[in-house]
């Protein structure tokens, strides 16, 4: 699953840690963006849409409590989401 994001995400765009914490709203664009450190991925910037299309692919996959539980959802997010739903 480490390589996963890379299969899902066209990751083009990319900034360092350093331009992050320096002007983090400046590097925030249409596509996803990777934020690196010393050459590897530390985390990635996704846009509203993009992170609850993923979200919603995955509670479709996966236990919807535990994806819940996992990324720190809110039952309000999950009734959006899936519906009324049991977690």
């Amino acid at each position: 699953m480490k390589n996963s994001i890379k299969r899902v995400l066209p990751l083009e765009k990319s900034v360092t840690l350093r331009e992050f914490s320096r002007a983090p709203s400046r590097c925030f664009e249409d596509v996803p963006v990777a934020v690196v450190a010393k050459g590897h991925p530390v985390g990635y910037l996704l846009s509203p849409e993009l992170f609850e299309d993923l979200t919603f692919l995955m509670a479709q996959t996966k236990d919807p409590g535990l994806l819940k539980k996992e990324l720190n959802l809110s039952d309000a997010w999950l009734e959006k989401f899936l519906g009324a739903v049991d977690v």
